[in-house]
C-alpha cells in the first residue's frame, strides 16, 4: 500500500501508510527549500510538481532526484528534520544537474560541487545563517 499527503500546493509526500505522518513532518520544509532555491538562482523551478517518495529501507541512497519526484530512504526520518538537508541537496539538482550539467563524466565533480554549494546556501537561509 502507498499513501500520500499534500505538504504544499506543489509538493506531496508518498510513503507506506504507517510512515506518512513522519514523512509529512520530516519533509515539511520542502516548499521553503524550493522557494529559497528559486530566489538564489533567480530562476523558477522548471517542473510543476516536486514530490517525495519514501522507499523501503532497502533503498541504498539517502536521496535520488528526478524532475518532479525525489526518492528518499526512511533512514532520513530522524524525527527532528536534522537530515532534511538531503532534500535540499536533491532540490538543488533541479538547477545544477537537471537544467545545467557536465558535458562528460570526467567533469561530474562540477555537478556535485555546484549542487553542494546551492544546498548549503538553502540550508543557511533556512537557519538564518548568512555565512
Amino acid at each position: 500500500d502507498i499513501a500520500s499527503c499534500e505538504i504544499s500546493p506543489r509538493c506531496k509526500v508518498w510513503s507506506e501508510p504507517s510512515l506518512l505522518d513522519a514523512c509529512k513532518f520530516e519533509f515539511s520544509q520542502t516548499e521553503s527549500f524550493l522557494q529559497i532555491a528559486e530566489e538564489i538562482t533567480d530562476m523558477p523551478y522548471q517542473w510543476v510538481r516536486y514530490d517525495l517518495l519514501c522507499l523501503p529501507p532497502s533503498f541504498p541512497y539517502g536521496g535520488a532526484e528526478n524532475p518532479c519526484l525525489t526518492f528518499v530512504t526512511p533512514t532520513l526520518l530522524a524525527g527532528d528534520r536534522s537530515l532534511a538537508s538531503v532534500v535540499a541537496h536533491e532540490i538543488a539538482h533541479s538547477w545544477t544537474g537537471n537544467l545545467v550539467t557536465n558535458r562528460t563524466w570526467s567533469h561530474f565533480w562540477l555537478n556535485e560541487g555546484w549542487t553542494k554549494w546551492l544546498e548549503r546556501k538553502i540550508i543557511s537561509k533556512i537557519h538564518n545563517d548568512d555565512r
